[in-house]
């Protein structure tokens, strides 16, 4: 029987897709491409996260009202007098979350699934009769329903799946929810809604975005019936004209009642408006010639309030000898004319085929493969078609997808589909798995598929015997925290503290059923394999690890982050550098640009390095390229927001300071301050090559790093793990085997810029780099001139607003010559300039995007120098000139017509379009 009889209810009203959109576009999946405005809604023409990227996934139904109800006999109930449960309401579960929309994946995202969906029936007094569970479905027969203003087009789609878990009332006081449970089988009633008019924002903000209309209408089930779809017939379009879409029927032979669900077929005249006027629709046979002959018209459609009040689903009475001419022949939807021209009909063969689930998501595990398989039903002139072959064949083809050509239906009119996968081998790279797409319909005719089923094959994954954060398990949450950024409202999933205070509910929600609203909403796309590695990770005692690197690929890994930590702190020390006027606290700008300086060294050579280990350093895009405001990438510091600013004294103290913060390791028990090693252990050429070192003072340098204890995540500690790794991981010299030819050299680098061939050099530039400002071990005691101050330091002196000098009793106190803050010497720059915020094809946004654009060339060019191409150095300085004089630019511009602030450069190098 289905929902497309009688008994059965009707309801129609309005519910909200709260769907998270950034994840729309399969370039966004690429973490390394990411950028903060991707999590921001569009305001075209910059699409940035599309409409709704803040979006929860959740299904809420905000006002559904219960609008009819039809009794056994078909007698219509349309106020509360006659049947109770007119005028109540469906409405969300109000003991566990909303249910979830998901789409199967960003290249296939039409196809949407419902998960979790408990919806509770009131009467018209508000008592509570009914609660039952939707079975996981997904979405069909999806068509442009409507077109809004400026030509934007409103699609629709249906829903049908069967209530399960039902609890009733104790005392059910509506004749027709008292008709339902008695009819209904297996626990289960069945029920189909169509949904249309989501407002998507394409015409400009408004309070209806996310929301839209849903129409819909629950029945009785039987068993044996499928429960994603009515086993009846299917009317389709005529050619490639006429208005309708397909719709279903069925004819009750006992009444001789044709039912037609229109609810997903008529047009509507404007979103969320009523249905277009398409005339008088009447029921035909059509014979061989396809000359239809009419039966009777349908009832109720030209009615107004037709489609809210009985879920668009029209009727026909048909007399004992039509009932057994339409059980052989094919029928039509014809029009009113003389003419009686089909707008819908039955296929050639009155044949409708359909899979009970189309969509199937499979994972090979180790790699012997997944089996599975789903029901198919067939039938002709809406009973079972025994014999029926039914062909499958790939529209889309995943590699890693086997399945049969055909079947063949039973007695019953029923075949199984079975299909295995195998490890599709990562052909998207950032995003997991395959897809498939495979077409579906009868061998007799060909080219004309009834329905689609919908793959997707996740990768095989091979967890490593102990996962870590850095290498194994942030490249994950990180790409989750940033398509899905509502989940910052309760945690940050790319940062490792976060996590580990969440820890029991991320392992709870990862493990819940998928099934389940507790589901982690963002992770249903995840495959098994990784799922099942970071609930092995967070279940570590008596911690999840952090970092730990192995082997020369984690160096390599750990490298390139740090060489990306050192990228991502000279923005912001040039934005407040850049912010100061010429010719204005000129002390604090030479101890500014004296950092800007050694943060350039420092990222050179840890480059040096990756290469000296057989890596390839990537520096700008397409790699990852550091964003503001932001963390600094990789495993240090992670609960400090790195913002741009124009320089204040708060700024240097709360930001710069807490980057450059000195952290004393533990060395044997102890606190370590002393001097590891003398400036003079080792001797160099002007290459930065070395010519010779004391074997004592490497040794102790060595033995330092593998006794010395950090406080972790911070920079100090991260440095501290890259030596220990070369140490560890260097057997006589096998460890560099990078060509020394594409070392960088700058001989006049504020210090040293190490050529590293060998275990000593890379120690010793390790330890500079720890040396010059990131967790400096050395008391302060023991440097012995203010230039070679850590950078903490320095940028303590510009806040206690003294040099930092030796008093008469040999400490160090910052009471030497003094360092004027000018607040009027500083330019009024925004906060966190940002080029997208600005108006389009605004010369504001102009100015920015030629920074931006030159920005974008400087680090294209370094990456160029640190991967084999260390003879392009000039080509660095005088880009970064260039950088420089278009940053003044933006400072002598208002950010605003009439604002009494400037513009700023924002550091921004797109990774993509946005679009």
């Amino acid at each position: 029987m289905s929902y497309l009889g009688y008994p059965r209810l009707n309801f129609a009203g309005t519910f909200q897709a709260d769907v998270p959109t950034a994840n729309n576009t399969p370039e966004y999946f690429d973490s390394d491409l990411w950028e903060p405005r991707l999590a921001r809604a569009m305001q075209l023409p910059d699409v940035n996260g599309w409409w709704n990227p803040g979006g929860t996934g959740d299904i809420r139904l905000t006002d559904v009202r219960v609008t009819s109800c039809h009794s056994p006999d078909g007698t219509r109930a349309t106020e509360a007098r006659e049947d109770g449960l007119v005028g109540g309401r469906l409405v969300d579960d109000d003991v566990r979350t909303n249910g979830k929309f998901v789409d199967l994946d960003p290249s296939d995202q039409l196809i949407t699934e419902l998960y979790a969906m408990r919806p509770r029936l009131l009467d018209a007094s508000g008592r509570q009769v009914l609660r039952a569970e939707v079975l996981t479905t997904a979405v069909e027969d999806i068509w442009l329903r409507s077109m809004g203003a400026g030509g934007v087009p409103y699609p629709a789609g249906a829903y049908q799946s069967v209530l399960t878990g039902l609890e009733w009332a104790d005392d059910l006081d509506s004749p027709v929810l008292a008709a339902l449970r008695a009819r209904t089988e297996e626990g289960r009633l069945s029920i189909r809604f169509a949904m249309d008019s989501v407002e998507l924002g394409f015409a400009g903000p408004s309070d209806r975005t996310t929301f839209g209309r849903i129409v819909g209408a629950i029945g009785p089930y039987r068993s044996g019936e499928p429960q994603r779809f009515v086993a009846g017939r299917r009317l389709r379009k005529v050619g490639d004209g006429g208005p309708l879409s397909d719709a279903c029927f069925r004819i009750d032979d006992a009444t001789g009642t044709v039912f037609v669900d229109l609810g997903n077929s008529v047009p509507t005249t404007e979103p969320n408006g009523p249905l277009t006027d398409v005339g008088e629709l009447r029921l035909a046979v059509l014979d061989d010639a396809d000359k239809p002959t009419v039966l009777a018209p349908l009832a109720g459609l030209g009615d107004a309030d037709f489609y809210e009040r009985d879920a668009g689903i029209a009727t026909a009475r048909l007399t004992p000898d039509q009932v057994a001419l339409a059980g052989g022949h094919r029928l039509a939807l014809v029009d009113g004319s003389d003419a009686a021209a089909p707008v819908l009909s039955e296929n050639a063969d009155a044949t409708w085929i359909h899979v009970d689930g189309s969509v199937q998501k499979l994972y090979a595990g180790t790699g012997a493969g997944e089996s599975g398989s789903a029901p198919v039903y067939a039938t002709r002139y809406g009973k079972p078609a025994a014999g029926l072959r039914i062909s499958f064949t790939p529209v889309s083809p995943g590699k890693a997808l086997t399945l049969p050509e055909e079947v063949v239906t039973d007695a019953a009119g029923r075949a199984t589909l079975t299909f295995t996968c195998q490890d599709p081998g990562n052909p998207r790279g950032y995003i997991d798995g395959d897809l498939a797409q495979v077409a579906y319909g009868s061998v007799r005719r060909p080219g004309e598929p009834d329905g689609q089923i919908h793959f997707r094959v996740f990768d095989v994954y091979r967890a490593p015997e102990r996962p870590t954060w850095v290498r194994d398990v942030e490249p994950v949450f990180r790409q989750y925290a940033n398509l899905y950024p509502v989940m910052r409202d309760i945690l940050d999933l790319g940062n490792y503290n976060h996590v580990l205070r969440h820890a029991t509910y991320i392992r709870r929600t990862l493990t819940a059923p998928q099934e389940s609203p507790n589901h982690m909403p963002v992770t249903r796309d995840l495959s098994p394999g990784k799922r099942d590695m970071i609930v092995s990770w967070l279940n570590t005692a008596p911690a999840p690890p952090l970092l730990e690197i192995a082997t020369v690929d984690d160096l390599r890994q750990v490298l390139q982050q740090a060489a990306l930590v050192e990228l991502a702190t000279i923005p912001p020390y040039l934005a407040a550098l850049i912010s100061i006027k010429p010719d204005r606290n000129v002390r604090i700008a030479e101890l500014i640009r004296g950092v800007v300086l050694e943060e350039m060294q420092h990222m050179a050579q840890v480059c040096n390095l990756l290469n000296a280990v057989g890596g390839t350093p990537r520096i700008g895009r397409p790699a990852r390229v550091p964003t503001y405001p932001g963390k600094l990438p990789g495993p240090v510091l992670p609960d400090l927001q790195v913002r741009l600013r124009r320089l204040s004294l708060e700024h240097v103290k709360d930001v710069f300071m807490a980057i450059e913060q000195p952290e004393y390791p533990v060395v044997d028990g102890e606190v370590f301050k002393g001097a590891v090693i003398s400036p003079d252990s080792a001797r160099l050429d002007h290459r930065g090559r070395v010519l010779s070192a004391d074997p004592k003072a490497m040794d102790t340098l060595e033995r330092w790093f593998v006794r010395a204890e950090h406080k972790p995540q911070t920079i100090g500690w991260l440095y501290n793990q890259i030596a220990r790794a070369i140490v560890r991981l260097d057997h006589g010299g096998t460890l560099f085997t990078g060509d020394p030819a594409r070392q960088v050299s700058w001989p006049d680098a504020p210090q040293t810029l190490y050529q590293i061939t060998d275990k000593r050099s890379a120690l010793l530039a390790v330890y500079q780099i720890i040396e010059q400002g990131e967790g400096t071990p050395t008391d302060i005691g023991h440097t012995s001139a203010a230039h070679e101050l850590g950078h903490y330091y320095r940028f303590e002196e510009i806040v206690k607003g003294h040099e930092l000098v030796r008093n008469a009793k040999g400490a160090w106190v910052f009471e030497g010559p003094e360092i004027p803050f000018d607040p009027d010497g500083v330019y009024p720059v925004i906060d966190d300039a940002d080029t997208y915020a600005l108006p389009a094809d605004s010369p504001e946004r102009r100015a920015s995007q030629l920074c931006d654009d030159a920005y974008t060339n400087l680090l294209g060019a370094l990456g160029r120098m640190v991967d084999g191409h260390p003879e392009e150095m000039d080509n660095i300085v005088g880009l970064m000139s260039k950088v420089q004089v278009l940053a003044k630019n933006l400072v002598a511009t208002p950010s605003s017509a009439g604002a009494s602030t400037v513009l700023g450069p924002a550091f921004q190098s797109p990774g993509t379009t946005g679009s």
